[in-house]
């Protein structure tokens, strides 16, 4: 999971049939065009075990099913992770397998009806298949992920226990770390964008000449590409201020606005910071004010801030937050 609630930002963007292609292409195939995002079906991220009534259930971040020809042939889903995880490999080995357990129920329900057995009786056959699942642990975060990366990297084994190691079944994770890991000349929709502003967000100087590189990107990037920029940048210079043009933003308008409010907000606090305190604090605010926002689920409240700065300030009252 990340970020608590702020998870809904990231899912919204990553769910979109495009960008999800692009990023299991790039991952799974090197980026090569393989999957069709037009064979990409909703898949329903609930999952529920009714062996345990209310005591499982889980939202998994993104799934989706590619189909050729109206066969499944896998279950994607990505999960979005910001800080490291020392039970993922326990976290995803369930996850995958609500995912299978939900696939066999659902070929059991097609055997009963079609062949009239009653419920409570066997109905997964011999000669039944499911698709596999495949999950990909996306992550945000700057420390390196070294461990864990599969479930053997949690037990603790006796000395001398290679033979016990052995009949214990291992379960490997992937992860795929947008900072260090991914080769973004291999996306080809606004993603490479997205994720190169994130592995350059540390050092604000190279920051602003790709954004200036990729102009013609980001002057008209699609508002829930800049929300998810948002929620995973989390704080990023260039965030503050938005400008929105119907349904895309102008970061590159965004970074001159930016630097101006900034310094104008240090002035006013009679901070002799010069041009980088100032960026500083824009930044703090509108991050706050995001991560309230979409934790309380008030995504439309957000896009209205992104264009309105009347409205974002009242917004600022109505959470109380101080800008000095």
């Amino acid at each position: 999971m990340f970020m608590g609630k702020i998870d809904i930002s990231l899912s919204s963007y990553l769910s979109h049939p495009p960008v999800f292609a692009d990023l299991f292409n790039a991952w799974l195939y090197g980026g090569r065009q393989v999957i069709d995002y037009r064979e990409l079906l909703p898949e329903d991220p609930v999952q529920n075990r009714p062996e345990y009534a209310a005591a499982y259930k889980h939202v998994r971040d993104v799934v989706k099913m590619y189909c050729q020809d109206g066969i499944e042939l896998v279950l994607l889903g990505i999960e979005n992770q910001e800080e490291i995880d020392y039970t993922a490999p326990v976290r995803i080995l369930q996850y995958d397998g609500a995912d299978y357990q939900k696939k066999i129920r659902r070929v059991e329900a097609e055997n009963r009806m079609r062949q009239g057995l009653k419920t409570g009786l066997p109905a997964f056959f011999q000669e039944d298949r499911i698709s596999p699942v495949i999950t990909l642990l996306l992550y945000f975060g700057k420390e390196e992920w070294r461990k864990p990366r599969r479930l053997h990297d949690l037990l603790r084994f006796p000395d001398g226990s290679d033979r016990l190691r052995q009949f214990v079944p291992d379960y490997p994770i992937y992860v795929l770390s947008v900072r260090e890991d991914m080769d973004i000349s291999l996306l080809h929709t606004q993603l490479r964008q997205v994720f190169g502003f994130l592995q350059r967000q540390d050092d604000r100087k190279a920051l602003k000449d790709y954004v200036r590189e990729n102009e013609d990107v980001f002057s008209c990037l699609s508002t829930d590409a800049a929300l998810f920029l948002a929620a995973a940048a989390k704080g990023t210079r260039l965030l503050t201020t938005l400008h929105v043009k119907e349904e895309t933003c102008d970061m590159c308008k965004a970074l001159d606005d930016l630097y101006n409010d900034g310094v104008n907000q240090g002035k006013c606090q009679g901070l002799e910071l010069g041009k980088r305190r100032g960026l500083e604090l824009g930044e703090d605010y509108f991050a706050e004010l995001s991560e309230k926002l979409l934790a309380d689920f008030r995504m439309e409240d957000l896009r209205k801030a992104i264009k309105n700065k009347e409205y974002r300030n009242r917004l600022y009252q109505e959470y109380r937050i101080e800008r000095g």
